[in-house]
């Protein structure tokens, strides 16, 4: 098998082979540390990468299993750690300057369940500023480029993992969702992102002030949702170190995959998604649900009362819980933050215990509304973002255009690329961000699959089946 051959391959592709000893996971990590090598100087994916401690995890991987002691399918496969989840003995910085020297000595729990599956680090990718952000401009580390057009942002805050995952620098990678965070870059990158029930993977080991106590999620980034089903196999489950982890059980993911749909329902919400949403995501949107059709789903109208409320609910809830982390920093750090990023942590702390006390009570009548909404139908399908990749400029510049309307990033909405996210980052519903299509310049656009609560089988069962009957998935950027 060539090289070539190789990198095109996906987990679930590569597992048997690797267990077989077809593949070795030495040969397979040196392919993908040769192209870190060759690809991070023009799409700076990753901030720290370790290639002599993935040689090394690769090495004692092939020795293992050529003993007879294969663990699974991750075992042998190079990942990629986000940049603000702890790694023993690995610069942790969550993108910001203040934290540029911190190397921690102990893992986040995603990630000691990583190397217990057996997988291989490749290192820690780029992200946001402190994990708050749309658009994975760093002014510290250096910016990730979207592998489908470098001169537009990768989306954000999961920026370097999402262009790793795309750019096939690595097979799978770990991200955080507080407010799309996951599911955004996923979109605009091009491949698939998950982000789990609240409580589904443990939070432990994320760096403070990177996510609300209440909204924050850790997820997988992957190019498949067979991908997506083998690592959330890994890093689902209760974690004694996170006291709001679930004890739910859980399921094999795998065996939801290749069901039919034939007879279930997804459900569209009418009037909040739509609003913002430009005519080109409208397009691949209305083709995605015409694809779920044509499996046998019937597509019916939801309603769900005070979708309006929900920016100013995400924003109250998320910015407070996260900025009480950052006091500290604030207070003896506060040049170590970007202009904008300091003013944003300014303007949290101004927030109220009773508005805060309010959002939360709005917040369980949203949550209620979907519940409900929920017992009429299987699914609820949505854009994932209101806009394709914008370009570096214009994020910069503080905008975006609309069909030809030119809106602020952020505005009285709170931040526009994240409108269509943060509905289940308020709600904690599993959502998994697939490509359904491109624009007119070449760049993926994303539809979002939610289900109930703990019911990432289900999500995983539509998107699988999509995958399978669209066109627009399983596509690769155009890379030299």
């Amino acid at each position: 098998m060539v090289e070539k051959d190789l990198e095109t391959l996906t987990i679930t592709e590569l597992a048997p082979r690797i267990r077989s000893g077809e593949v070795s996971p030495v040969a397979l990590t040196k392919l993908y540390i040769e192209r870190i090598e060759r690809l991070n100087p023009l799409l700076s994916a990753y901030l720290t990468p370790t290639p002599d401690s993935a040689l090394a995890e690769a090495a004692a991987a092939e020795k293992e299993i050529r003993a007879g002691g294969y663990r699974g399918p991750l075992h042998g496969i190079p990942v990629a750690i986000k940049d603000n989840l702890a790694t023993r003995g690995v610069r942790t910085t969550a993108g910001a300057k203040a934290l540029s020297g911190w190397i921690p000595d102990f893992d986040a729990t995603v990630v000691t369940r990583l190397r217990e599956a057996g997988a291989v680090s490749l290192g820690k990718t780029q992200m946001h500023e402190w994990a708050k952000g749309s658009h994975g401009v760093n002014p510290f580390y250096g910016t990730p480029r979207n592998p489908w057009n470098t001169e537009r942002i990768p989306g954000g805050s999961s920026s370097g993992s999402a262009v790793a995952v795309a750019a096939s620098m690595c097979l799978a990678s770990v991200g955080t969702d507080a407010a799309g965070s996951v599911r955004n870059p996923a979109a605009l990158c091009g491949i698939v992102g998950l982000k789990p029930t609240y409580g589904r993977v443990s939070v432990f080991g994320g760096v403070p002030g990177t996510g609300g106590y209440s909204t924050n999620h850790f997820g997988p980034l992957t190019r498949t949702v067979a991908d997506c089903a083998a690592l959330m196999q890994v890093i689902a489950g209760h974690d004694p170190q996170d006291p709001l982890s679930s004890t739910a059980p859980v399921p094999d993911y795998a065996a939801s995959l290749g069901r039919s749909v034939e007879g279930m329902r997804a459900g569209i919400i009418e009037g909040y998604f739509d609003k913002f949403a430009s005519d080109e995501v409208k397009q691949a949107f209305a083709g995605a649900l015409d694809t779920l059709r044509g499996l046998g789903m019937t597509v019916e109208e939801v309603t769900v009362p005070h979708m309006d409320l929900i920016p100013a609910v995400q924003l109250c809830a998320s910015r407070v819980e996260s900025t009480g982390d950052a006091e500290y920093y604030l207070r003896h750090h506060a040049r170590d933050y970007s202009p904008s990023m300091l003013s944003t942590q300014i303007q949290a702390l101004t927030v109220s215990g009773l508005a805060y006390n309010q959002s939360q009570r709005i917040r369980r009548l949203i949550c209620d509304g979907f519940d409900e909404a929920l017992q009429e139908v299987d699914v609820i399908v949505a854009p994932t973002g209101p806009v394709p990749a914008i370009s570096m400029g214009d994020s910069q510049a503080g905008h975006v255009t609309v069909d030809g309307k030119k809106m602020p990033l952020q505005g009285a909405y709170g931040n526009f690329l994240t409108l269509c996210t943060i509905p289940f980052n308020v709600n904690g519903l599993p959502s998994l961000s697939i490509n359904c299509g491109f624009s007119k310049d070449g760049l993926p656009i994303g539809v979002q699959i939610a289900s109930g609560s703990f019911r990432e089988d289900t999500v995983m069962q539509v998107a699988h089946a999509y995958e399978q009957a669209s066109p627009a998935t399983g596509k690769a950027p155009p890379l030299p």
